[in-house]
């Protein structure tokens, strides 16, 4: 039912937060390896000890220095440790900017709420950290500023909200609200004439009191055409749709991470496999400046673990990032043999036709939008666009025999009788409009809409629709990364510290 695919839809992704939480520890299995082989390697270099066939001779640290010619003798002396030491630096090195590009990845979207929730009181506004610890994922805590600039960029750029309403059929709106209006003005209109003329009414034979009420509904479509023409020339004064779309993403915070990762799906794919690309590549540089500084200060090898680690994790991101947005427009390299452009620019067509789809599904429809109508900022100017239609079809509804109503009721109670009328519609309308939401979803045209606009942007200003959600985030994104390849660093010190 469509109870159950949206509860599903809304489901928290456990296994998710699960394969995160297992990439945090492969970092330091890894770091393990490499920990005991150095510690290994130091063993050996105090000891003298025979090494994977080696002689067992190591030099003096007292015999090398920094600076002079005994550096280069050292290192054509080369070290004392088997060349399979320094060989799995880079394969360790793509482990760890793989893990720790997942890893960011993971903190990027969950936990959804801060955690622990105990902490919350010191998390600043806005923020994924907690002054005193604790995270929450960065979308989730920059889900409504994230929307507003969205919905800023897209009301500008995609979207005449005037003229997407200026696409309902009155006459058709009211032909899809006729089923659960009709019932309710029917009732709407006896209750007010007992309460207002309860002894003209009651005296009045059944058969009047019907033809009376018969002819009042006979101008109901009409009144909800004047409605739906009402709003569609006033829609700014009655709808705040950078409101709704920021309350549904502070309330729905699954529905963003959502739509970021069905968006993103394969550029996020990228940044995970791309850490393991250039995170090799970043280990052979490691591999040789360890290697280096081994042979000519060992008590230096040590601390180079963390800031290659930090280098690792924060390069890694940053080049990830870079290859996703850049370049803009596709840019031909080695005399056109290849072209390069940025992942999420290149798919452009699918970007757009799954955005479309997802924000319509998740926040812009008709039933988002009458629910903020009705309920939201702007309600009280809703209400009194609606009354004053009724008021209006109140006398039409009557047209020759307004002057004896007025006669018969007396003004007063015939002003209060017309009040009491639209009150109650006011009332009544959110219990009927959901009938009408099938067509006007289909009359809007949202998605439609959304879609060819965003096909036909250039590649520049299709870049400035989405990637301005989260750009000033990035940072966060890469220092994440570094973050957590210097822990791995940190730990790999420790351990061959302890092990020296």
């Amino acid at each position: 039912t469509g109870r159950e695919s949206q509860a599903r839809r809304r489901a928290p992704p456990t296994r998710s937060r699960r394969s995160g939480g297992a990439m945090l520890f492969l970092p330091m299995v890894t770091s393990a390896l490499v920990a005991s082989a150095v510690g290994a390697h130091r063993k050996m270099l105090d000891g003298g000890e025979d090494f994977f066939g080696g002689d067992g001779s190591a030099r003096s640290q007292h015999d090398r220095s920094l600076l002079g010619s005994s550096d280069l003798a050292a290192l054509e002396a080369g070290s004392g440790t088997h060349f399979a030491l320094y060989i799995i630096i880079p394969f360790v090195s793509a482990i760890v900017g793989y893990a720790t590009n997942v890893v960011a990845l993971k903190m990027t979207f969950y936990p959804l709420e801060f955690t622990p929730a105990a902490l919350k009181f010191a998390q600043p506004k806005g923020q994924p950290f907690g002054l005193l610890g604790g995270w929450q994922g960065i979308i989730p805590a920059k889900a409504g500023k994230m929307a507003a600039i969205l919905c800023d960029l897209m009301t500008s750029k995609l979207l005449d909200v005037k003229e997407m309403f200026g696409k309902i059929h009155p006459k058709r709106f009211a032909e899809a609200l006729a089923p659960e209006m009709a019932p309710a003005m029917h009732r709407i209109i006896e209750d007010v004439a007992r309460k207002e003329a309860p002894e003209f009414w009651e005296g009045l034979p059944v058969y009047v009191q019907a033809a009376l009420v018969k002819e009042a509904m006979a101008g109901a479509p009409e009144f909800l055409a004047d409605v739906i023409e009402d709003l569609q020339n006033h829609v700014y004064e009655v709808l705040d749709l950078k409101a709704m779309v920021v309350k549904l993403c502070e309330a729905n915070k699954q529905d963003v991470v959502r739509m970021f990762q069905e968006v993103g799906e394969s550029e996020f794919r990228i940044i995970e496999n791309s850490g393991a690309y250039f995170g090799f590549l970043f280990g052979v540089v490691q591999m040789c400046v360890f290697y280096v500084v081994d042979v000519l200060e060992p008590s230096y090898s040590g601390p180079l673990l963390p800031v290659f680690g930090f280098i690792t994790g924060y390069l890694t991101n940053w080049v990830a990032l870079k290859l996703i947005f850049r370049p803009i427009h596709p840019t031909p390299v080695l005399c056109g043999l290849f072209t390069l452009q940025g992942a999420f620019l290149r798919r452009q067509k699918e970007v757009s036709e799954k955005f479309s789809k997802l924000n319509v599904e998740l926040f812009c429809n008709a039933k988002n939008l009458w629910e903020e109508m009705m309920h939201g900022r702007l309600r009280e100017d809703f209400g009194e666009l609606v009354m004053r239609n009724t008021r209006h079809f109140t006398d039409v509804t009557l047209g020759p025999a307004k002057p004896i109503a007025t006669l018969v009721l007396g003004p007063e109670a015939y002003g209060r009788m017309r009040e009491h009328i639209a009150e109650q519609l006011v009332r009544e309308l959110p219990k009927c409009v959901p009938c009408s939401y099938a067509y006007q979803d289909g009359a809007l045209e949202v998605e439609n809409t959304v879609c060819v606009a965003m096909k036909g942007l250039p590649p520049d200003e299709f870049e400035g629709v989405l990637h301005p959600v989260f750009e000033e985030d990035e940072i966060k994104l890469i220092v994440i990364g570094g973050c957590l390849g210097a822990l791995v660093g940190v730990a790999q010190y420790l351990l061959v510290f302890s092990s020296s």
